[in-house]
């Protein structure tokens, strides 16, 4: 192979791995990313079509030729995601192309820079360099523009340093919140130089207050949980773990928030919701639609008849629900039965299954420490006419203790409890861990969900049989990943 075919497939490795690695985790992909070796005409980096069956095709390119010119080749995949993710993609891909190893210009491909020779290469110095591109390019897409976007990142380059500092011994939370919308007098103090001094990390915790910043890192005002937003949407969904529903009502428009915990994590959050955690060394990308777009299925094909606006309302508490127990860090697990599932295989899922909804004494043969159990929950779930509340219609923190709890919790598409805290018959050699052994389990009920105590995600579910399906398909299918 020539010097050229070396290039040629060197620089469409590389593109994969960046659309494998970078990209896909912000969408929610169906199948695999295949490459195109052809070239062809095209005008953006990413685009969304719909194939004849109905299916949304994304493609992306390495370049955006001028005109009469050519991409030597692209990627493409199958994609549940909507159009509207069109924006971040390009604006985090545009990014990281100016990075890369190799570069198409005009249909050739040419070696822009070198992260070290042949044997020696500094691969940990090119993944640090396409992080940072990573992070330029998902902070101007978050912000109006790409200067605005600036702004933005390096605030979050001060969170990040104070995230391994302390103060006093003790570890430093923040809550900022930067209205893009907005300029400060001149001779307002620029709070993205003050983040500097020791002195900022008592003003601000990101629960019960927060800084108001203009576009420019500037101060403009003091938050606290009784300041009303600018712009009041009492009926908006926020999607935030609760602990930060104050903060959140704030950042609409082009407004965003930033959330720095004593645990180090960072939250931005854009529209009244999550939209990027930093855990670890990686950004994770939060989407109401992702889970709304694999959820909704189970109930619509569930046979119980439900209101579209009663189906949005039970998936909404569902995922704010795993966005606060992934942010509390104590784990948990939730199932959701389908109503066509057989008593006696519900039974043999859940070890030790008890029917809150049920009324009477607890079950025989069941330890004391869960009849304890049981009480306090009927006690804690009971209504004023003496009924056992839905699983949709308790307090949100109670939702989150009640998913804390040591095993799982179990309810059925109306939201009766089946059990809370209870244990999973697992098959012997599962792999990956106890809840997720647990969670796939589950999942041959209908959903089963993990929350990992790091905060991770994921979720299962029995494949749902379409209208013009031959037969019922029993296969096992993750439906959806926040890690």
């Amino acid at each position: 192979m020539d010097d050229l075919s070396n290039r040629w497939k060197a620089a469409q490795d590389e593109f994969c791995e960046i659309i494998n690695t970078y990209i896909l985790p912000l969408l929610n992909p169906r199948g695999r990313l295949s490459l195109k070796p052809q070239r062809c005409q095209n005008k953006e980096l990413v685009t969304f079509t719909e194939n004849e069956d109905g299916k949304m095709i994304v493609s992306f390119y390495p370049c955006v030729p001028p005109a009469g010119g050519y991409s030597p080749f692209y990627c493409e995949i199958g994609a549940y995601s909507t159009e509207s993710m069109k924006k971040p993609l390009t604006a985090i891909l545009r990014e990281i192309l100016k990075v890369t190893e190799y570069r198409c210009i005009n249909g050739q491909i040419r070696k822009q820079r070198d992260y070290g020779i042949t044997s020696r290469r500094q691969k940990e110095y090119k993944k640090r360099t396409l992080n940072l591109a990573f992070e330029v390019g998902m902070c101007s897409w978050i912000a109006p523009d790409y200067d605005t976007g600036i702004t933005l990142y390096s605030i979050i380059c001060r969170m990040l340093d104070w995230s391994g500092r302390t103060y006093e011994g003790k570890a430093v939370p923040f809550g900022i919140v930067i209205d893009f919308n907005s300029k400060a007098e001149p001779e307002a103090v620029s709070y993205l130089q003050f983040l500097e001094n020791n002195s900022s990390a008592v003003f601000s915790d990101g629960v019960f207050s927060g800084i108001l910043l203009d576009r420019h890192g500037k101060l403009l005002s003091f938050l606290t949980r009784n300041t009303p937003p600018a712009e009041i949407r009492d009926r908006e969904e926020i999607f935030v773990p609760y602990n930060y529903t104050d903060i959140a009502r704030h950042c609409y428009n082009n407004t965003v928030g930033i959330i720095v915990p004593a645990n180090g994590e960072i939250l931005l959050i854009k529209d009244r919701a999550l939209c990027f955690a930093k855990r670890g060394s990686k950004w994770v990308y939060f989407d109401w639609s992702r889970v709304y777009s694999k959820l909704r299925p189970y109930f619509v094909k569930s046979g119980v008849k439900l209101e579209n606006r009663e189906i949005d309302r039970k998936i909404k508490i569902i995922y704010s629900t795993l966005l606060d127990v992934s942010f509390s860090h104590t784990g948990g697990c939730l199932a959701i039965v389908l109503p066509d599932v057989p008593e006696k295989e519900i039974s043999k899922v859940i070890q030790d299954r008890f029917d809150l909804s049920l009324a009477g004494a607890p079950p025989s043969g069941i330890s004391k420490e869960s009849k304890e159990k049981i009480e306090v929950l009927k006690y804690l779930l009971t209504n004023k006419d003496n009924i056992i509340r839905s699983f949709f219609d308790i307090d949100k923190e109670l939702r989150k203790e009640i998913l804390s709890l040591d095993g799982a919790t179990v309810v059925s598409l109306d939201g009766s409890f089946y059990c809370a805290g209870s244990i999973v018959s697992v098959p012997g050699g599962s792999s990956g861990g106890g809840r997720t052994a647990a969670a796939k389990r589950l999942a041959q009920l209908g959903v089963g969900i993990k929350i990992s105590e790091d905060g991770y995600i994921e979720a299962y579910g029995q494949s749902i049989k379409t209208d013009n399906a031959k037969q019922s398909d029993s296969r096992l299918i993750q439906l959806f990943t926040f890690k």
